[in-house]
């Protein structure tokens, strides 16, 4: 009786993860005009994205949709403050990504520049093909 009742924790648990993954799921295809740049990078590669970025406006960068199939995963991600403006308040800088190729194949990464509240103020769409 206790296995059936762990297993149904784990099976529901499992459901609720799921359910809580806010990304929306995977970008298939990308019209010409919003497409930002295509990277082709082979297995041995990093491929890094930089977005230019403000925080203190309150918006930043977001990995906006999931990435399936896991052609490339997502190891680091980080804000640089830019070096020449490093000494001033309210600066801005880049929201770094760095990713490593798992598969060969090709995938979409969606970009949304927005606050906590879900106001945006831009997007980008990268197509990125693994060799």
């Amino acid at each position: 009786m206790k296995k059936y009742i762990f297993l149904s924790v784990l099976v529901f648990g499992m459901y609720l993860f799921q359910a809580c993954d806010t990304k929306k799921e995977v970008v298939k295809d990308v019209p010409a005009d919003k497409l930002e740049n295509t990277y082709s990078v082979n297995m041995t590669d990093t491929l890094k994205i930089e977005l230019a970025s403000n925080p203190t406006t309150g918006f930043k960068w977001y990995l906006a949709n999931k990435i399936k199939p896991k052609v490339i995963t997502e190891f680091d991600r980080e804000f640089i403050k830019d070096d020449r403006t490093m000494d001033m308040v309210g600066a801005g800088g880049y929201d770094t990504w760095r990713f490593l190729p798992a598969k060969s194949g090709e995938t979409y990464l969606h970009f949304v520049y927005k606050r906590e509240d879900g106001k945006t103020k831009g997007e980008k769409y990268f197509k990125i093909v693994i060799k």
